[in-house]
């Protein structure tokens, strides 16, 4: 059965050869050396006649310079932000402008310089035609710093580190001096700049400012006298304090009357105490007839007086005169104490009266004077609109003519401070920026030496000789090994000869027909899977040694398994480990005795996949379509090794054929093979057992 195209065919098949690939380059060194040479040879002479370009740098810090002290107002200021990441590209965009670059170059004086200045040698006939065309500008018509500005902008380059607010100004020049000169000069330049704009806006301000306070002072002049012609109208004077002497006089009658009622309450309060006491009988306890002079001279005489009774009391009896004397002195006595202590109280209720008429004379008084207040309230309230106004006018002309003092002050050059400050300096380069040498000419090596092999890898992988082709013509020169005399012995083959009889295959394989590995290739880019039949020209033959060999090739392609299609032949056991016991194979997978997984074994000495002829008798061989459809879908290459009684039935299921042999009865048993189906081709050169055994 011939196997159609299918639809996921593979453009590629096989593996790389790199020894292939190897052997390209080293056969076309030449094509890889002479670039190369080529390209050291330039980039040496290039870095050795280039003239020299040195490159010096000085850095900026764009920050906030207000401070304290440049400050007119000194009081507390809101810190001013610092600059953002917008802020530093505009900042660029200024040091790059065309402005700052004509006062640099005026001031480092470029015009004539050969390296800057266009009309330095003169205007050349190339020039000269291309004016005419209309293609550049004539520099004769230009000024000198506008003839200048292009080539300058070359040398000169602003950048910005991310996330910082420093900026480096690099620029270039054939001469050392004049690069650290240059990056000095575009650096205090732009100070410059920044100081005078804040110098110019500091003197429009002022301009502006100066109009605004004489129009203020004039406002305020009117609002003053406004309040004070008000004030004198509705006699709404001031007093103490800051205030209408109507409210002054108001609030004085108020803390009069508190204090009359507190000393009325105070008056009040000892009186009702003191007649309370007197009807105790406790005079001895109040406190202002305690106090009193003549009250205490009574006490004391009272006391002496009671001792004296007490004394007269021992030999006299109560009727005696001397006793009735004593008592009534007493009694005069205690009617002297108690007069006075009615007099206290007497005194005390009249200062309450007098307290409490105060009070009331005071509250009339401070009535009418509410009356009064009341009245100037409206006309007050106007006069405070008045006042607020006049207050508010004072305010905006004392802030306007802080900024009209500041502004002013700010047109000094020493008071403006600019927005940026150096912090590093250009210094003359004494290595120059370019070429670097070993850099350029190690790189231009390396690339010429990159492009040239990849160019010759790149023409052998596009030629698909490094597939197999390169290999097999670079090994078809090389002369042949004769094979050795004697043959192998049967049996196992030792496993540490699995990598020399694998080469021997390929060598043997190799010599037999290289246009056989084509054809296989040439059927593996349109099919999944190629199926080969290995068969000899005489009945009863046994081509395997051709077949391992193949199958060993090929399994450096793809994954390859290689099938004994004959019941009962031993001659792949070898390949095989399978200690003690005859491994099994096809005939037993066909039989059913066995599955795929113990019919398919690994070959001890390559990558091949191997399938014996098994140990079991009477397998239908109709069900071998099975079993070919089946390693189809599994390997990329599946090699037949059969008799030609077995290839006349292997003939339909294979995509090629090679019958081993050249003379009438090869011929014919392929004529044969290609009637059943198969793509039949004679291979007259095939691996001999010797090669085997090798």
């Amino acid at each position: 059965m011939r196997s159609g195209v299918p639809s996921e065919t593979e453009a590629t098949t096989g593996e790389i050869d790199l020894s292939g690939i190897g052997r390209a380059l080293a056969r076309k060194r030449w094509w890889v050396i002479g670039p190369t040479l080529v390209a050291f040879v330039g980039a040496f002479a290039f870095v050795n006649l280039v003239k020299p370009r040195y490159t010096s740098d000085a850095k900026l810090l764009l920050e906030n310079q207000d401070s304290f002290f440049t400050r007119v107002d000194k009081g507390e200021r809101v810190a001013a932000t610092e600059p953002d990441a917008e802020d530093v590209q505009s900042q660029i965009q200024l040091l790059t402008s065309r402005d700052l670059a004509r006062r640099v170059i005026k001031q480092l004086g470029l015009q004539g310089n050969q390296e800057f200045d266009p009309l330095a040698n003169g205007v050349g006939a190339l020039t000269r035609v291309m004016i005419l065309l209309g293609i550049v500008r004539d520099p004769t018509r230009m000024s000198p710093e506008d003839r200048i500005l292009e080539k300058f902008g070359e040398k000169l380059a602003v950048l910005s580190p991310t996330k910082t607010r420093v900026l480096s100004i690099e620029f270039s020049s054939r001469d050392p001096d004049l690069a650290a000169r240059g990056a000095n000069a575009v650096a205090d330049a732009y100070i410059e700049m920044q100081q005078e704009a804040k110098r110019d806006l500091a003197r429009s301000a002022a301009q502006s400012l100066a109009t605004l306070v004489s129009d203020l002072h004039t406002r305020v002049a009117e609002a003053e006298a406004k309040v004070e012609d008000y004030r004198a109208k509705t006699g709404l004077l001031v007093g103490s304090n800051n205030t209408i002497i109507s409210t002054q006089q108001l609030g004085e009658l108020n803390n009069q009357l508190s204090v009359a009622r507190g000393a009325q309450a105070d008056a009040q309060a000892k009186a009702n105490l003191l007649r309370d006491m007197l009807r105790q009988n406790r005079i001895g306890e109040i406190p202002d007839v305690a106090n009193n002079e003549v009250m205490r001279r009574i006490f004391e005489q009272r006391v002496a007086l009671r001792a004296q009774l007490a004394l007269e009391s021992r030999t006299l009896l109560p009727q005696h005169p001397r006793i009735k004397e004593l008592n009534a002195q007493l009694s005069d006595l205690d009617m002297q104490w108690r007069a006075a202590a009615e007099r206290t109280a007497h005194t005390l209720e009249n200062d309450a009266r007098i307290a409490s008429a105060r009070v009331e004379n005071l509250t009339r008084a401070l009535e009418d004077q509410k009356r009064v207040a009341g009245a100037a309230g409206s006309e007050e309230v106007k006069l405070r609109d008045l006042e607020r106004g006049a207050r508010l006018l004072k305010d905006q002309l004392e802030a306007e003519t802080a900024k009209y003092q500041e502004a002013v002050a700010r047109e000094r050059v020493k008071a403006t401070p600019a927005d940026a400050r150096i912090i590093q300096r250009a210094l003359a380069p004494q290595i120059p920026s370019f070429p670097k040498k070993i850099p350029i000419t190690a790189f231009a090596t390396l690339a010429a030496f990159i492009l040239s092999a990849g160019a010759v890898v790149a023409g052998e992988l596009l030629s698909g000789r490094a597939r197999m082709s390169s290999r097999d013509l670079a090994e078809e020169d090389a002369p042949e090994t004769p094979p050795p005399a004697s043959p192998a012995p049967a049996g196992p083959a030792p496993a540490g000869g699995g990598a020399a009889s694998a080469k021997a295959f390929d060598a043997g394989w190799r010599r037999s027909d290289a246009d056989a590995l084509r054809r296989i290739e040439s059927a593996r880019a349109v099919s999944s899977c190629v199926k080969v039949l290995v068969t000899p020209c005489e009945a009863g033959g046994k081509p395997i040694e051709t077949a391992i060999a193949l199958g060993r090739s090929l399994a450096r392609r793809g994954r390859t398994l290689l099938v004994a299609a004959d019941a009962g032949v031993r001659s792949l056991d070898a390949l095989v480990h399978s200690p003690g016991r005859t491994p099994k194979g096809l005939s037993d997978l066909l039989t059913g005795g066995a599955d795929f997984t113990e019919a398919i074994h690994r070959d001890i000495g390559s990558r091949l996949h191997v399938m014996p002829g098994g140990v079991a008798e009477g397998a239908e061989r109709d069900d071998l379509s099975l079993v070919v459809a089946a390693v189809a879908h599994t390997y990329d290459f599946v090699v037949f090794a059969a008799s030609a009684t077995q290839a006349l039935d292997l003939a339909w299921h294979v995509d090629l054929a090679f019958v081993l042999g050249g003379d009438a009865t090869a011929e014919a048993l392929r004529a044969t093979l290609a009637e059943e189906g198969a793509d039949a081709h004679l291979l007259e050169d095939a691996a001999s057992l010797d090669e085997l055994a090798a």
